[in-house]
Parts: C-alpha cells; sequence; structure tokens
C-alpha cells in the first residue's frame, strides 16, 4: 500500500485557485481537483466539507492575502508611491472582481455563511478604497498631483483596473507601470 501524500490547505487553495482561474466556478470538482493534486477525493474532505465551502475558503483567503499586502505598504512611503504599490495589488489579484459573481453562483448549504463572505469582502473593499481616496488627496495636498482633477475619479480608475482585459497581455508590472505613467503624467505628448 502506497504511503499517504501530505497535503496543505494552502497547497489545495492555491490548485483551487489555478482550476477556477482556467475552468470557472462550474469546472472545480473535488474529482478533478484530486486528480490534479495526486491524492484521493477523501484527503480533500479532511479539509473541506464540499466544494462551497473549498470556495468560500479559497476567495476568503485571497482576501486576506490582498488585504495584508495592502496593510504592509509603508506609511512613511510618498502618497504616489503608496497608489502604485496599490495599484500593481490590485491588478495581482485581478480575480477578486469575481468574487461576488462567484458567490452568488454558489448554491450553498450554508448561505449565511455565503452572504457573511459577500459583506466581509464588500467592507474591506470599501475600507481599501477610502484608504486610497486619503492618498489620493495626501498626494494633492503636498503637491505631487494637481488638485482640479476629482479625487474620486482617479480612485475609480485604480480600483477598476482590475476589469481591463489587456492586463494578460500585458502582464502585472507592464500594466501597473502604464497606468500609473498615465495616471500621474497624462497621455498628451508635451
Amino acid at each position: 500500500m502506497g504511503r499517504k501524500r501530505i497535503l496543505t490547505k494552502e497547497e489545495i487553495l492555491k490548485e483551487t485557485g489555478a482550476l477556477l482561474r482556467k475552468e470557472g466556478i462550474h469546472g472545480v470538482h473535488f474529482k478533478k481537483l484530486s486528480t490534479e493534486l495526486q491524492v484521493s477525493r477523501s484527503t480533500l474532505y479532511e479539509y473541506f466539507k464540499n466544494k462551497e465551502d473549498l470556495i468560500l475558503s479559497y476567495m476568503r483567503n485571497m482576501m486576506e492575502e490582498m488585504n495584508k499586502q495592502i496593510e504592509a505598504i509603508p506609511e512613511e512611503e510618498e502618497p504616489n508611491k503608496k497608489l502604485y504599490d496599490l495599484l500593481f495589488i490590485f491588478l495581482d489579484h485581478a480575480e477578486t472582481h469575481h468574487i461576488d459573481q462567484m458567490i452568488r453562483e454558489l448554491q450553498s448549504s450554508d448561505q449565511t455563511l455565503a452572504i457573511f463572505y459577500r459583506t466581509k469582502i464588500h467592507e474591506d473593499l470599501m475600507g481599501t478604497y477610502e484608504q486610497m481616496l486619503e492618498w489620493i488627496d495626501e498626494a494633492k495636498r503636498s503637491g505631487l498631483w494637481k488638485d482640479d482633477i476629482e479625487s474620486e475619479m482617479v480612485a475609480d480608475l485604480i480600483f477598476h483596473s482590475i476589469l481591463f482585459p489587456t492586463r494578460h497581455k500585458y502582464g502585472v508590472k507592464e500594466m501597473t507601470d502604464q497606468l500609473f505613467r498615465m495616471i500621474e503624467f497624462g497621455v498628451r505628448n508635451k
């Protein structure tokens, strides 16, 4: 009899993310996941009750990871550098804009838990949006950025950059660099 493979929850969540990106929420099944991870389905049930529990855990983990990175942005940095870092984090975690849709698509037996995660994720995103507005206003007050453009407009551009389809074409770093240059310097040839 073969030895049971030691598996971590992080490995399962990482593979779940890869499967979600590749096949969408309806393509995630314990059978497919167990094949990819080279374990039995019963091993996955040791960690998660069902597919819904797995996907909700993945989404919660993804948001926690993104929030940790945002919280790690040094407070002493110039506001425009903080905003650049935030834009990079957003683009690097672009799947987050699918979370709300995924939660709606889940036929979760625990709707209370699904609603809780949806509410928590919304609160986290709105907190990040408010932080971004503070940094934009700080950049304006310090004279780094013009003050004749509405802060909310700049924040919306950064916040919704995850929806730009060219992110996959250019990669996160190049997309961040180009978008941020457009935000800071415009597109006009002087």
